[in-house]
């Protein structure tokens, strides 16, 4: 039986806003890994399916080099609490740009992302973390095409 306090759908709906406001700012990794949970992770992305806390920090990496100027406006959430955990339902317009060299120009993409996550309070911190975290749709809007995903270990 869990000791901790059960999370209040405000605290969780605070924490998807400072989760995509860290997305949006490229907050330092130590950051954003401070939002995810240290163990039985999962996390399905529409490029890869990381299941530690290794390939979150690759995964981090990556987005980070490759896209800039972004934004993501959560257009439906949906929390339901038990306890020391929630399931989030979110709809995301996810907007960004990227440079793909020698272009000229950079590129806008735009996508609605439906996202189905887990979090609970950390043992450690007592705070929120990402336990699963599901792209469920990812949706192109405006004429947006591929999702290109740089490799960070050559930029």
């Amino acid at each position: 039986m869990s000791t901790l306090a059960p999370l209040t759908e405000a605290e969780v709906r605070q924490f998807v806003d400072q989760w995509y406001h860290n997305l949006d700012i490229h907050v330092p990794l130590e950051g954003f890994l401070a939002m995810v949970a240290d163990e039985g992770i999962e996390f399905r992305f529409p490029e890869v399916t990381v299941t530690d806390k290794a390939g979150v920090t690759a995964w981090y990496k990556r987005v980070t080099a490759t896209f800039f100027d972004e934004i993501h406006e959560t257009k439906e959430l949906a929390i339901s609490t038990t306890g020391d955990r929630a399931t989030v339902k979110v709809l995301t317009f996810w907007q960004a740009s990227v440079w793909n060299p020698p272009a000229p120009k950079s590129e806008r993409l735009a996508f609605l992302a439906g996202q189905t996550w887990t979090v609970k309070r950390s043992d450690k911190t007592r705070q929120p973390v990402v336990v699963t975290y599901f792209v469920d749709s990812f949706d192109p809007v405006g004429g947006s095409g591929v999702l290109p995903v740089k490799d960070s270990t050559t930029t």
